[in-house]
């Protein structure tokens, strides 16, 4: 089901740059994000030249949008949309995985804007009966060369320790890891949702079986 547009509700407050205000929404919808602007320090989940326009976008198509608005400026977002892979669409029967994708301003991160973000999303009751995963690919990551080694560990240990993701042992084509948290009532376990992935992803490169 894709998620209805609301008032985009107030999450919580945290303090920014320079004791700024940041305030933390969820279920954000077209017309409101329209209102805002996109604050500079972006490039890697969005083109800044494009402004707001493709979170407008995703929350036309349905997707989460959750937002991190400071002084009328988007200074982090989380997007989570049905799970699609290169040349794949996946069918209507697995709408209940949604794919993350989240980016923090340059400026405005090591305020814990990212993680309140992702705690806004998983105790949002929209996903109680949904997957959450995020995948590790560094072609989406602010790093270069060593540096994304321990971006990754970063990655992966905040949502496992502190927002109950699971590491995965499959990996979607160009991930270097895949996690994930499962709703309290997903139709679906750890082990069905490994065996899931494993075929989506062979089938997205052409394989069979």
């Amino acid at each position: 089901m894709p998620v209805k547009e609301t008032a985009c509700s107030l999450y919580a407050k945290l303090e920014g740059v320079n004791g700024a205000i940041v305030e933390v929404r969820r279920h954000c919808g077209p017309s409101y994000i329209r209102r805002l602007r996109l604050a500079q320090g972006f490039g890697f989940f969005v083109n800044p030249a494009l402004g707001v326009e493709p979170l407008v976008k995703a929350a036309e198509r349905g997707d989460y949008v959750a937002l991190a608005v400071a002084s009328g400026e988007i200074v982090g977002f989380l997007v989570a949309y049905r799970l699609s892979l290169e040349g794949l669409r996946a069918p209507v029967a697995y709408d209940f995985i949604y794919d993350i994708a989240t980016e923090v301003s340059r400026k405005w991160r090591k305020k814990g804007i990212g993680s309140k973000l992702l705690e806004a999303t998983v105790t949002d009751p929209f996903f109680e009966d949904k997957v959450l995963i995020i995948r590790g690919n560094p072609d989406y990551w602010d790093c270069y060369g060593p540096q994304c080694r321990k971006y990754a560990m970063f990655i992966m240990e905040v949502p496992v320790m502190y927002y109950g993701f699971k590491p995965l042992p499959v990996k979607l084509p160009g991930d270097l890891f895949t996690i994930a948290r499962i709703g309290p009532r997903a139709p679906v376990t750890l082990e069905e949702l490994t065996g899931l992935l494993s075929r989506l992803s062979a089938a997205s490169m052409g394989e069979f079986y």
